[in-house]
């Protein structure tokens, strides 16, 4: 009996993730959907992500169109957002009221591996469209 006991007690629980681990998921999945590679800065946009208490994004990810998932990614964005806000209100975190302006994105090889893939990435601050 005490020995289907400690088994019972070691055994994986089959209850849902909470809220932290489901949110980290989400972002995993729509930054794996969002690095699909590009040809062209035409194919990178930028999404909208987290939420500060006072409104506005918390910050911006480039992605690439060339996936074809556009819905998903937007999904994922729109579920991780919401869980962001659901996280703030149930915490009663506060965030700072600065506006995160959207940077842009544009198509650029990795710099660490010669005839890398390109990627959408963040323009600099203060760099316009080409």
């Amino acid at each position: 009996m005490l020995l289907f006991g400690l088994l019972a007690c070691g055994s994986a629980p089959s209850a849902p993730r909470d809220g932290a681990e489901a949110g980290a998921e989400t972002l995993r999945r729509v930054r794996a959907l969002a690095a699909a590679p590009c040809d062209a800065d035409s194919q990178c946009q930028t999404l909208a992500m987290g939420a500060k208490s006072c409104g506005g994004p918390e910050w911006y990810l480039a992605w690439s169109t060339a996936s074809g998932e556009a819905a998903q990614v937007r999904a994922l964005a729109a579920r991780y957002t919401a869980w962001r806000k659901a996280q703030d209100a149930s915490s009663g975190a506060l965030s700072d009221c600065r506006v995160v302006p959207d940077p842009g994105a544009s198509c650029q090889a990795g710099a660490s591996v010669l005839g890398a893939a390109k990627h959408c990435v963040l323009r600099a601050a203060g760099a316009g469209a080409d």
